[in-house]
């Protein structure tokens, strides 16, 4: 009987305390405890304005062989992936036949001067006995004659020539100078001028190009902003290449071509780059990405890690009131720079942004903001203690 007792007086008063607990608790129910988050302070300044396309490796000169008469190769000449220079033999076509055939034009350009001199004497001859022993008709057909012989002097020269130039393609060499791609003859095999199954192909990696592409529509606000001064254009634009492992490629490019046309498919306008390429880092094919410094603005830098890239082109990044409640910001960057996001517009005086958690934040979120720091690779570090705006930590 005493065990019930005490067990219903704890009930009761478990029921009776429990609404007063949830009195005592800051807020009651409905507020929670403040999210930490880790804070910095933004303000306007002078940023380079750089922009990050992407587009793909292409050689400045790629030619392919392919053989200009008909034949059997009987040698290969060069080394697969070895460079060559313009002019070097690659490939060798069977020449009996063609050595033949110049010599038979020689021998045609021969008897064709051999007739030359004989016309020569003739025409002379009926010159001198014109009126007393020739009439002007015979020297007339005289004159015919050597001009004929001489016609068929040039004819044979010129058939000579071209007997000479057909040998002479009979030795495939390469057009430029670059690397020499593997054979796709073997010795043995019969070629045709013109097919078009090609024999190689020799590519010059050293420079290169890289095309990158971006919207029409984005190369236009570019082109009002400076323009209309907002942005301060450099004396040249400067081109940094990331490999496609992320590594900062040493040589910095040169633009050396914008595009006048923008595709009807992509709306995108080409930007043409040009690398020295001396230990043939960078293939034709590869797709890489390039940051262009087109010039300095005055402007915010938010760093990467605490904005998140929408659809339409614009970032989200979150801020907070006087009340310490999560405020989303909507804002379009104009470029990046050293792992931020470069904002021209939308924002006034000092701004604290929330670098941490945003993925836990909704509008109006009670936060404790904690002062940080960011390194150069846009980590955080350096939580320090509550802070005030006025108190956090500005980008590095």
């Amino acid at each position: 009987m005493m065990k019930k007792f005490f067990k219903f007086c704890t009930i009761s008063f478990v029921l009776m305390a429990t609404p007063t607990m949830a009195e005592d608790r800051p807020g009651g129910e409905q507020n929670s405890a403040a999210l930490p988050a880790g804070i910095i302070t933004i303000e306007r300044e002078p940023v380079p304005l750089t922009v990050t396309l992407s587009g793909q490796a292409l050689a400045e000169e790629d030619a392919t062989i392919r053989p200009l008469v008909d034949g059997v190769i009987t040698d290969i000449l060069y080394r697969a992936g070895a460079s060559v220079e313009k002019g070097d033999p690659l490939f060798q076509i069977d020449q009996e036949s063609y050595t033949a055939a110049l010599e038979v034009a020689r021998a045609e350009l021969a008897s064709a001067e051999a007739a030359v001199p004989s016309a020569q004497v003739t025409l002379s001859r009926y010159e001198k006995l014109v009126g007393t022993g020739a009439t002007q008709a015979q020297v007339d057909i005289a004159r015919t004659d050597l001009r004929q012989a001489q016609a068929a002097v040039a004819a044979a020269k010129a058939s000579v020539r071209t007997a000479e130039i057909i040998l002479k393609r009979t030795t495939v060499a390469s057009p430029i100078s670059g690397i020499a791609a593997t054979a796709n003859v073997s010795i043995g095999d019969l070629v045709t001028a013109g097919q078009s199954d090609m024999l190689t192909t020799v590519t010059r990696l050293d420079p290169i190009f890289v095309d990158l592409s971006e919207a029409s529509s984005k190369m236009l606000a570019m082109r009002q902003r400076i323009d209309s001064g907002e942005i301060t254009r450099g004396s040249k634009v400067d081109a940094q290449l990331l490999l496609e492992s992320g590594e900062q490629y040493a040589a910095r490019g040169e633009v050396v071509n914008v595009g006048r046309k923008v595709s009807t498919s992509t709306g995108t306008m080409t930007v043409r780059v040009k690398f020295d390429n001396p230990n043939m880092l960078i293939l034709p094919g590869m797709f890489l990405r390039v940051k262009l410094t087109i010039g300095h603005i005055d402007a915010y830098r938010i760093p990467q890690l605490a904005a998140k890239a929408q659809p339409d082109g614009t970032i989200t990044a979150w801020t907070y009131d006087s009340e310490q409640k999560a405020t989303q910001l909507s804002l379009l960057p104009v470029g990046t720079n050293n792992n931020a996001w470069v904002v021209s517009q939308g924002l006034e005086g000092s701004i604290p942004i929330l670098v941490d958690n945003i993925d836990n934040l909704q509008e109006g979120t009670s936060i404790k903001p904690l002062a940080v720091t960011i390194n150069e690779k846009g980590v955080v570090t350096n939580f320090g203690a509550s802070a005030s705006v006025s108190e956090s930590n500005k980008t590095q």
